[in-house]
């Protein structure tokens, strides 16, 4: 992350705030103002910094994450969790992401989830292949929802067996089967042997939202 950071510097100069990873691959640049003019100056870095196993780093400033802090709070709120300051100085005021827009975020990731699943459903037809298909690639969007769901609880687990206990202790929902659903992130071969367990995994979706939604105030 040296050269992003270094390459950020360039750009930006003394409108550089600081350069933020919030996970592996991940990372955010803070600006004081961003223009039209750095955005060309990057562009053609963005190969390097892939080839340095690296994502386009987020481009914000102070102002807009603080002022957007609502309108993105699960998000912010992990990337505050996880955060290391690579360069520069820390962006990040006291100001953090209500409890209240935590709940509402969670409660429309794990709606939407619910409502794909069922409309994924119809969408199989009652084709194994199908099925299996749905299964596999529903693996990467329950792991982000009970990511939500422990944040909103304030736990953070490191293993797939240890958020699928998570999510069995807080919901009741099987823990063999969400673990089940995780390996298939890296294992979708494995979606055969879960295609009967379908409607048990509906039913997993259907909880999950119930608890979200219980914790209104």
């Amino acid at each position: 992350m040296a050269r992003l950071a270094a390459d950020l510097t360039r750009v930006f100069g003394d409108r550089f705030v600081a350069l933020v990873a919030y996970g592996s691959t991940r990372t955010a640049a803070f600006a004081r103002s961003i223009h039209a003019d750095d955005l060309h100056a990057l562009t053609p870095l963005a190969d390097r910094w892939q080839r340095d196993g690296l994502d386009t780093p987020l481009l914000i400033t102070p102002r807009e994450f603080e002022r957007s802090l609502d309108a993105f709070p699960l998000e912010y709120q992990a990337m505050l969790d996880r955060h290391e300051v690579i360069a520069g100085e820390s962006p990040f005021t006291s100001a953090r992401p209500s409890d209240a827009d935590l709940r509402r975020a969670c409660e429309v990731q794990a709606k939407a989830f619910l409502i794909h699943l069922r409309q994924g459903w119809i969408q199989a037809a009652g084709h194994a292949h199908a099925q299996e298909h749905l299964l596999a690639e529903s693996a990467s969007p329950l792991r982000a929802l009970l990511a939500s769901v422990a944040q909103l609880q304030g736990a953070r687990h490191s293993t797939d067996n240890d958020i699928a206990a998570f999510a069995e202790q807080v919901t009741g929902v099987p823990a063999d089967l969400v673990a089940g659903i995780l390996a298939l992130e890296q294992h979708p071969e494995g979606a055969r042997r879960l295609t009967s367990r379908l409607g048990e995994y509906l039913g997993v979706a259907e909880r999950l939202w119930a608890h979200v939604d219980g914790r209104r105030a």
